[in-house]
C-alpha cells in the first residue's frame, strides 16, 4: 500500500524520469562479493558504464539476459564499457547467480533501493523493472532503455555502441 502511495505521489507531482545528457548519479556502492565500487571512479577512468536492472536473480528471464552480456562481455570491454547488473536480491543470492551461471561484470546488490531511486527505476516489491542505463566516461546519461527484453538487451546495447563508436 505505501509503495503504491508513493508511485501515485510520484505521479502526480511529475518527477522526470532521468534522460539522456542528465548528469548520471555515480555513487559508491559495493559489489555482491563486498568490493567497493566508486562507480564515478570508473567513469573518470574513460570507462562507459552499462547498468542493467533486473527482477530476480536466477530467473528465467534474468538470466538470459546475464548470461547474453557474460557472452559478449569480451566485446563489449572492446568498447572500454564496465558492465554492472542491479537487483533487490541479496548478495548471496547474486553471488550463487553469478557462479552458477559463470557471469561476467559485477552485480549490486542494491537492498537500501538507492541506485533504482536515483534511476527512476520502478519497483513492485522489491522486484525492480529491467531497465538498462549507459552511462559515458564524463559522467552522463547516454541512453536509456526501459522495460527491455531480456533476450535481446545486451545486443541492442552492444549494437548501439557499434554504431556510435564506429568500430
Amino acid at each position: 500500500m505505501r509503495s503504491l502511495l508513493w508511485v501515485l505521489i510520484l505521479s502526480i507531482f511529475g518527477v522526470r524520469a532521468i534522460a539522456p545528457g542528465d548528469f548520471a548519479p555515480l555513487p559508491k556502492v559495493t559489489d555482491s562479493y563486498g568490493k567497493p565500487v566508486d562507480l564515478a571512479e570508473v567513469a573518470k577512468a574513460g570507462k562507459y558504464i552499462v547498468l542493467w536492472f533486473y527482477p530476480k536473480a536466477s530467473s528465467p528471464g534474468c538470466s538470459a539476459q546475464g548470461k547474453r552480456y557474460a557472452e559478449l562481455y569480451e566485446e563489449f570491454a572492446r568498447y572500454n564499457v564496465e558492465i554492472f547488473g542491479v537487483s533487490h536480491d541479496p548478495a548471496a543470492e547474486q553471488c550463487e547467480f553469478i557462479e552458477k551461471l559463470a557471469l561476467k561484470g559485477a552485480m549490486i546488490p542494491d537492498r537500501e533501493g538507492t541506485l533504482a531511486r536515483a534511476y527512476k527505476v520502478n519497483s513492485f516489491f522489491g522486484f525492480y523493472a529491467r531497465d538498462t542505463f549507459l552511462i559515458n566516461p564524463q559522467g552522463r546519461v547516454e541512453k536509456v532503455w526501459r522495460n527491455v527484453n531480456p533476450f535481446k538487451d545486451p545486443d541492442t546495447v552492444l549494437a548501439y555502441l557499434k554504431e556510435k563508436l564506429g568500430r
